[in-house]
């Protein structure tokens, strides 16, 4: 059987008052929950997977501080991912939710982030497409970009 696997993550503020602490949730869910239904708030279809950590770097140069929080971040995801990848690859016993055992594979259909995350994961730079090799400069022009051939975590 196969699963489909939903991440999702966003780095959030948690308060203001306490010197503005931030979380950055990676949260997963199952692709065959009806859209509607994972949505709604209350129905929990998302669940917390971890805590991607958020460090402050002391560097000199600000640029290679943002490097290291995104290699960082990529080891981690690779790190928490990994029983999921087993499990794609060999599959795993669960139970269904009559509660039969079935060997399922877990494939990761859909990663939902907003656009500086996603430039983040692809490897690209903030003036750039997290799918094409089109820079800003590059906008608008009739040319057609290749498409971008980063190596992804999976």
């Amino acid at each position: 059987m196969v699963c489909g696997v939903i991440l999702s993550s966003d780095k959030t503020n948690i308060t203001n008052m306490c010197s503005g602490r931030v979380a950055h949730p990676l949260l997963i869910s199952l692709a065959n929950i009806k859209m509607k239904v994972r949505n709604k708030a209350l129905s929990h279809a998302f669940l917390l997977l971890a805590l991607m950590p958020i460090p402050q770097f002391i560097h000199p140069v600000p640029r290679m501080c943002s490097v290291f929080q995104e290699c960082l971040f990529h080891q981690c995801l690779d790190i928490v991912l990994e029983p999921l990848k087993q499990a794609a690859r060999f599959s795993q016993m669960m139970s269904d939710p009559v509660g039969n055992l079935q060997y399922c594979f877990t494939h990761l259909v859909s990663y939902i982030v907003d656009t500086p995350e996603a430039r983040m994961l692809a490897c690209v730079h903030s003036n750039t497409l997290p799918i094409t090799t089109a820079m800003y400069k590059d906008f608008g022009d009739p040319y057609r970009h290749p498409l971008s051939r980063t190596k992804g975590v999976w």
